[in-house]
């Protein structure tokens, strides 16, 4: 099983996204990343953010998580809230596939092709602070090509 820490930033009503092309459509990540051997999941998240996005970030509490599977890659996903330290976001290609980052707007959250497919909740938790499960169970996660 792989473990995917991620994150939930969020400045002025809109969510930090990262943005790929698949079949022609965009296609929004929580910025996050898979955890390495030995490595503890606040670590990982705090590392993907710096080295894909170029900022510090503090993590802080656990939203919920959920699974993801898809053949032979079973993704247990954790989701977290950050906090913005330093640092201006723009994508290091060298670290990621993403074609851009966007700030979308809260309001559109939950109707936002994302992964891992938690925009109900995360549109949810956003516009009123509700969290009706920390566990959001096996995701029905649309895959792209």
């Amino acid at each position: 099983m792989i473990v995917r820490p991620a994150g939930v930033m969020v400045r002025e009503q809109r969510l930090l996204v990262m943005c790929y092309r698949y079949g022609g459509r965009d296609r929004f990540n929580l910025p996050g990343g898979n955890l390495e051997p030995g490595e503890e999941v606040a670590a990982c998240l705090a590392r993907e953010f710096a080295e894909e996005l170029d900022l510090e970030v503090a993590v802080g509490r656990l939203l919920f998580c959920a699974e993801t599977a898809a053949v032979e890659r079973h993704v247990l996903h954790l989701v977290f809230q950050v906090s913005h330290l330093s640092g201006t976001p723009c994508l290091n290609s060298a670290q990621t596939r993403a074609v851009e980052l966007r700030w979308l707007p809260v309001e559109a959250v939950e109707e936002a092709p994302l992964y891992p497919a938690v925009a109900p909740a995360l549109g949810a938790w956003l516009r009123d602070g509700r969290l009706d499960a920390a566990y959001l169970g096996r995701l029905k996660q649309e895959w792209f090509s």
